[in-house]
């Protein structure tokens, strides 16, 4: 089974410019969730039989992802607007048979939890995701079969925000990781300037270590510093930002809809 573990990233956010290239240590944020995917990966990546690509939409200002071309991440230009459209592309041209869909601002996404995900996929399910960590933790994955049929009606969506409901979850199949330790107040993402300096103090703090420690590690070390203190106030402006824009981008799509409906019946009359 051929494998893409696909990092969904762009550049032109509008609250944290460029926010996969700020510096932490000496190197861009996002490299260390390359580094760790690619630890816990490295039989498969060396096999051939899985892949790290960034996705991200086919603009002039995505083409700064090249710089991880050198190691070894693939960088696939598609759809602008619609993810799950744009994971099918690159699905597509890099003839995969699943895929493990990682938000590129998850810096710490659990590869523990990847590699649930992974054994679920290879076992022949058709869509899987983990519950049970921190925000920003959890993963989630789906054959390509699966996500071609879902997207038969919503190639023409905008589908950038909580763009699962396109997804039938009488399919899926939750794994869930015990985790002992369990505070609401944790925010592994990066999404805001409070999110960058988090990452930014918890990297320094574990130094190259980072790359192998487990979650639970990762976590103590966030709560015994108190660093979730950090990020912790904006979580409600997130959480408000997040629905009042997958509720516009439901509205849009509606429309949209509504207007082919409208010229189809047109061209039909005549």
């Amino acid at each position: 089974m051929n494998t893409g573990i696909l990092l969904t990233a762009r550049m032109g956010s509008s609250r944290l410019k460029d926010k996969h290239l700020l510096p932490v240590g000496d190197q861009p944020i996002i490299f260390y969730l390359i580094r760790r995917i690619q630890e816990e990966f490295h039989k498969e990546i060396q096999q051939g039989v899985v892949r790290i690509v960034i996705a991200t939409p086919d603009e002039v200002e995505n083409r700064a992802f090249e710089r991880f071309s050198r190691n070894g991440s693939l960088i696939f230009y598609g759809s602008k607007e619609n993810i799950p459209l744009r994971h099918l592309q690159a699905a597509d041209a890099y003839s995969l048979d699943a895929v493990l869909s990682i938000d590129g601002d998850d810096i710490l996404c659990s590869v523990s939890g990847m590699r649930r995900v992974y054994k679920g996929l290879e076992s022949g399910k058709h869509y899987v995701k983990t519950t049970g960590l921190p925000f920003g933790m959890n993963s989630w994955g789906y054959s390509t079969n699966f996500l071609r049929l879902a997207l038969e009606t919503h190639q023409s969506d905008v589908l950038e925000t909580g763009w699962g409901r396109i997804f039938d979850e009488n399919r899926l199949t939750d794994i869930l990781i015990p985790c002992s330790i369990q505070n609401d107040d944790l925010r592994f993402t990066l999404d805001y300037e409070e999110d960058y300096e988090f990452f930014k103090v918890l990297i320094d703090k574990c130094g190259d270590k980072i790359v192998q420690m487990t979650d639970e590690q990762i976590i103590n070390v966030v709560l015994n510093e108190g660093f979730f203190r950090i990020n912790e106030p904006i979580s409600k402006q997130y959480w408000e930002n997040f629905y009042r824009v997958q509720k516009q981008e439901m509205d849009t799509s509606l429309r949209t809809k509504q207007k082919d409906t409208k010229t189809s019946r047109r061209e039909y009359d005549i």
